[in-house]
């Protein structure tokens, strides 16, 4: 999409949407806006299993089941209630959307998350947040081509800023990496983000979503090209996922980001990939998270130090500089 559309398209999502974006905005101003510095490096020697709500979840729900306890687990919105169902209580999920139902996706588990950490867009309708029993809620703000973050942090008093992603999938992504046009990172540290559901694509005689066949009519409409996923089977899919599913590739390839991909019924294809039972037993040398937070915490607590140190530095060397002006001619 070329800068030109990106402009077009923000300007035209904001007009539309942008009275009800800042209600939700100043309806979270209410809450601590807890620092995603929280976050950073804790998932170093681990794995974090990222999960959209493609068929392959519900395919492979058992072994997530079989395993769940040896990662970290991200879901998003749609996708809470089919893991809670089965036993599997995610570590994190993500709220994006200023319309996702709360009646539909959070009401029938809302006692059932008090271990579940809530990552809301402080766009994001906020029956999620007032209504969920959650173990911990912390806000973020999309960063917009056209710079409409700033109002939104203004109302929201929210700091944690993400760039924008084309849907909440993908926003999981960005959200644990945030790497952006500054460049290359991986914020949350973990060794391996694992996709499952990340398929883009349904197959022929197989669910829209994940424990959902129809996906509200979407199985028949949204049918706008035939193709064959990894798996060599027959499947379908809208411009609007293939759009994205071409977006998360570019966005891996970009910043050669540690994922895997642990699904052949997609249409989305990685350099690396694997069985989903496999890379959930994953660790290696898990005690160094703790050592790089700490030490991280040192060097802010150094570079903290440094400026002080320059600030006084700076403000003796003016006040001799100007003593000596007054002094001569």
């Amino acid at each position: 999409m070329t800068e030109k559309a990106l402009i077009a398209q923000s300007k035209n999502a904001y007009n539309q949407w942008c009275v009800q974006w800042r209600d939700h905005a100043k309806a979270h101003s209410k809450y601590k806006m807890r620092s995603f510095l929280d976050f950073e490096n804790i998932g170093i020697g681990k794995a974090c299993l990222v999960v959209a709500n493609g068929g392959s979840l519900e395919t492979n729900i058992e072994t997530i089941k079989k395993y769940k306890d040896n990662v970290d687990i991200l879901c998003c919105d749609k996708t809470l209630g089919n893991l809670l169902d089965h036993g599997i209580v995610p570590t994190y999920c993500l709220v994006c959307d200023a319309n996702v139902s709360y009646e539909k996706y959070l009401e029938p588990w809302k006692n059932k998350i008090k271990d579940v950490q809530l990552i809301m867009n402080v766009c994001g309708n906020p029956k999620w947040t007032e209504l969920g029993a959650w173990k911990d809620m912390y806000f973020f703000v999309n960063m917009d081509v056209m710079k409409y973050e700033k109002e939104f942090q203004s109302l929201s008093g929210c700091n944690n800023v993400i760039a924008a992603a084309t849907n909440v999938s993908n926003a999981q992504i960005v959200l644990l990496t945030q790497s952006n046009n500054d460049g290359r990172n991986n914020f949350f540290g973990y060794d391996k983000l694992l996709l499952i559901g990340f398929d883009y694509s349904w197959r022929s005689g197989g669910s829209y979503y994940a424990f959902d066949e129809t996906g509200d009519g979407k199985h028949n409409y949204m049918r706008h090209i035939y193709l064959v996923n990894a798996a060599g089977q027959l499947c379908y899919t809208s411009t609007n996922l293939l759009f994205s599913a071409q977006w998360l590739t570019k966005y891996i390839n970009t910043f050669k980001l540690p994922i895997v991909q642990c699904s052949k019924e997609s249409i989305l294809t990685l350099a690396k990939s694997g069985e989903l039972e496999d890379q959930m037993q994953y660790k290696f040398k898990r005690e160094d998270s703790s050592l790089v937070i700490s030490t991280l915490k040192r060097r802010r607590k150094i570079n903290s130090e440094l400026l002080q140190i320059d600030s006084v530095i700076k403000k003796i060397g003016k006040d001799h500089y100007y003593n000596y002006i007054a002094t001569v001619n």
